[in-house]
């Protein structure tokens, strides 16, 4: 390498790769360093020579990287340390630095070569799974959560914030302040004594209250004067404390558990001088996510464990390995670094030889795809798996870039193999934990959807309540309409919005079929993705859509049996991937089957309440009419008799039978009223249901019965009958009507009438059974119509009223009647009464 063709070389190399490289003589003195370094610290040429390389080390890490270099100038031993290095702006970021002696033919060290490598995202990971397992512990050493989350402000402090808070919304709806943190006692009580002198503003746009209330993260990168002044409202003792407090950066992010806020974690920076990033904020959420789920739910909390354990893998720095091949691809100089990655030999892998380490399954790419670069002349970039040492596989990305000569020609190409086996691993994790959320987020919103529709409430709250469901439970969609179909406008009509306002200008409430985008789902009745919305010629305001931050938009059709029942439409933030369409397609069906559920329930419901209101009417009706046909029946009945008795035998015959026509008619006119009367009353006149001896409404309808059974020389047989529940002198007509028609309708031989019970579950089932003429079986239902009869009066006298009033008796009992019977081989008809509840 002392050749100027070497140090050429070296030179070139060293400037082609991605790392920051240096040089030492023998006794360590630096000599040299690449721009990358220049760059990076905003150092000036040679001033980091020599022992100034300390310069833009962070003092805290100087002692151990000395130590280190000292330890490798006396042995020759490989150096390697970790420690923060210091960019042009400022920042401190972490690096790992390496260092090798490069030896003449002697064994004589000649030179170090080094290389510092950033791994600052690697460590930053690494620390951020190492804080959010020590976290996860703390949650789960007690079920004391106010202990457990003043335990975890104190973790956070300084790792993660200089200030640490969390409050706690009460069931009374008050926030309090459950704990503050910071390395300074003193400063911790003085922040107790700031909140009680000046609570937090309700209508802080950043404040803890919004973030509860919305349950989103609130994010200040730089604390302002002016912002300072406007969260102290004016209070000029209050903005002089703010300001003596040095507050820089801070972050407020919601404790949410299965889409209820109860909290918020709070944290600042302010003496060490940090800004925080979106890493901080995405650590920040899980932090929150994980102590909302320990305190809400211990299942849930598990879970995030066992998560957590799955994603303890610690990334390590990242291997280098550099290597020079000739202009037709063929390593031709030694690669210690390679050496030490693969274990193979410069025998081994020079050539095409390092193809052997290659895994089988990307040789051939690999090959091919270094073949493509040579021939183009360009630079050269592939991801394979590369066996390591120990014989396993890393993940390894390979780059190249071709150096030229004067005529433009390949003079050699110079690369690196850098292994991201660890980055990978972080993103597989990282997109596991994310679709593990995604998850529980979509099954709450199954579950909270179901739960709005089981309520009983009005469709059109209950429309609204499915879109605040949508939005609070996907915060990737800031906003959700639902339209429902109008039969009788025929137009989809607005009645659900959650989310972030549209502007009245162009948000109409009405869409007719195939207007506009929500028209257009409607009249196809199939979803409409759009995952780039603002280039879509259907948006309607493309600057306020851009001023949102919207980037999709899903229509889904609401479709009961193929019946369009509405448009469910949202916008998210991002492209929506295939879990959450499915969801929400899932989602959608339910609440079109929710509504259309509920909007036939309330019809039932109206319907039901007509057919009442009408029977009542009904009921009335019948009782006025039959109350007031009385009055002129008994003047006309009691005219017709007194013309009977004061004129029969004085006019001819003609006029006699005339007369006795008016009299049997308005006789008859007479029962039949009463018995409509009597029918009218059964559900209105009843008495309450009590335990009543069945045998003795037997015995009461005998006895009204007495002249029948007399005269038609009966026989009457019963069992021991039970104790019902019932109205006893409704069940002593439904007997005398019953056993007064086995009576009635008997044959040539003496009637012969059976009355039993028979106990069937919870209730008994009656017979009365006879041996007179019977019925024929087509007949069985009409005869417990009203006026319904199967012979003429002159045959069977009777109204054609009486079963109709046994029917309505028994059903009013909660029972049933009926009949079986033969023509010429009797009647036994039945029915069914509540029996006497047994006390358990």
């Amino acid at each position: 390498m002392s050749s100027p063709e070497g140090e050429l070389a070296f030179r070139q190399l060293a400037e082609a790769i991605p790392q920051l490289v240096w040089t030492t003589r023998p006794d360590g003195h630096h000599d040299y360093f690449n721009q990358r370094w220049y760059d990076y610290t905003g150092t000036s040429l040679g001033a980091t020579f020599g022992e100034g390389w300390r310069l833009p080390f962070h003092p805290d890490d100087v002692p151990e990287a000395q130590k280190r270099w000292q330890h490798s100038l006396r042995t020759g031993e490989p150096y390697e340390v970790e420690y923060r290095c210091r960019r042009y702006d400022g920042v401190y970021r972490w690096f790992i630095g390496r260092a090798n002696p490069v030896r003449d033919a002697s064994g004589q060290i000649v030179k170090w070569f080094g290389t510092c490598t950033d791994i600052e995202e690697q460590k930053r990971a690494r620390d951020s799974l190492q804080f959010l397992t020590e976290a996860s512990e703390l949650l789960s050493s007690s079920l004391d959560y106010e202990t457990t989350l003043a335990a975890l402000t104190r973790l956070a402090v300084p790792r993660l914030a200089d200030w640490c808070s969390l409050d706690i919304l009460g069931e009374d709806g008050v926030v309090r302040l459950l704990s503050v943190a910071h390395v300074d006692p003193a400063k911790v009580k003085l922040a107790h004594e700031l909140r009680q002198r000046y609570p937090p503003d309700p209508k802080d746009p950043n404040g803890l209250h919004e973030v509860i209330r919305t349950g989103r993260s609130a994010v200040m990168p730089d604390i302002s004067d002016a912002a300072l002044v406007a969260a102290t409202r004016g209070d000029k003792e209050h903005l002089r404390i703010a300001r003596t407090l040095g507050l820089r950066s801070a972050i407020t992010v919601p404790l949410t558990a299965r889409g209820r806020t109860f909290g918020a974690f709070a944290l600042v920076t302010a003496e060490s001088g940090r800004r925080f990033t979106p890493a901080d904020v995405s650590l920040a959420e899980q932090l929150a996510s994980r102590a909302a789920i320990a305190v809400d739910n211990a299942r849930l909390y598990g879970n995030a464990v066992r998560a957590e354990e799955r994603f303890r893998s610690l990334i390590n720095a990242t291997s280098q390995a550099v290597w020079v091949t000739r202009p037709e691809g063929h390593v031709e100089e030694d690669s210690p670094s390679w050496r030490a990655f693969t274990g193979q030999t410069y025998e081994e892998y020079k050539g095409y030889g390092w193809l052997a380490v290659v895994h089988p399954e990307d040789q051939e790419r690999v090959r091919r795809g270094w073949q493509a670069a040579r021939a183009l002349k360009q630079p050269y970039e592939v991801e394979m798996r590369v066996r390591r040492v120990d014989g396993s596989y890393a993940v390894t990305l390979a780059r190249a870039v071709p150096l030229l000569d004067a005529k433009k020609q390949v003079r050699e190409w110079i690369g690196t193999s850098t292994d991201v086996t660890a980055q990978r691993q972080a993103e597989e994790a990282s997109r596991r934990l994310e679709s593990e959320q995604r998850a529980r987020e979509l099954e709450a919103l199954r579950a909270q959807v179901s739960d709005v529709l089981s309520r009983e409430d009005s469709p059109a709250r209950l429309v609204q309540a499915c879109a605040e469901v949508v939005v609070r439970n996907l915060t990737v969609l800031p906003m959700a309409q639902l339209w429902t179909w109008n039969r009788e406008a025929r137009a989809l009509l607005l009645e659900g919005h959650a989310g972030i306002t549209v502007p009245t200008a162009f948000q109409p409430t009405r869409f007719e079929l195939g207007e506009g985008l929500v028209g257009k789902v409607g009249q196809e009745r199939k979803p409409l993705l759009i995952n780039d919305v603002l280039r879509h010629p259907g948006l309607r305001s493309r600057e306020w859509a851009q001023t949102q931050g919207l980037v999709s938009f899903l229509g889904t059709p609401l479709l009961v049996r193929g019946q369009l029942v509405g448009v469910l439409v949202v916008f998210g933030l991002r492209p929506l991937e295939e879990e959450t369409l499915a969801t929400l397609s899932t989602v959608a069906e339910a609440m079109a089957q929710g509504l259309e559920r509920r909007r036939a329930e309330l019809a039932l419901q109206e319907h039901a309440q007509d057919l009442a209101r009408s029977n009542e009417e009904l009921q009335q009706f019948a009782y006025v009419a039959s109350h007031d046909l009385q009055e002129p029946l008994r003047m006309v009945a009691s005219y017709t008799q007194l013309l009977s008795r004061r004129y029969k035998g004085r006019l001819d015959s003609d006029a006699d039978e005339f007369i006795q026509y008016a009299v049997d008619g308005v006789n008859r006119m007479q029962r039949l009223i009463e018995d409509l009367l009597a029918y009218s009353r059964v559900g209105t006149r009843g008495h309450e249901f009590k335990p009543i001896d069945s045998g003795r409404a037997l015995e009461k309808a005998l006895a009204n019965l007495k002249a029948l059974v007399d005269e038609s020389g009966a026989t009457i047989a019963q069992s021991r009958l039970p104790a019902v529940m019932a109205d006893e002198t409704q069940l002593t007509q439904v007997f005398q009507n019953l056993v007064g028609n086995a009576l009635k309708f008997r044959g040539s031989t003496p009637p012969r009438v059976v009355v039993d019970a028979e106990r069937q579950g919870t209730e008994w089932r009656f017979t009365v059974e006879d041996n007179g003429i019977g019925i024929e079986p087509q007949y069985f239902e009409r005869i417990f119509v009203i006026f319904q009869r199967l012979h003429g009066k002159e045959e069977y006298p009777g109204t054609g009223i009486g079963l109709a009033i046994c029917k309505k008796i028994v059903e009013r009992h909660g029972g049933r009647i009926g009949l079986d019977s033969q023509p010429g081989q009797g009647t036994t008809f039945w029915f069914t009464l509540p029996a006497v509840p047994t006390p358990s």
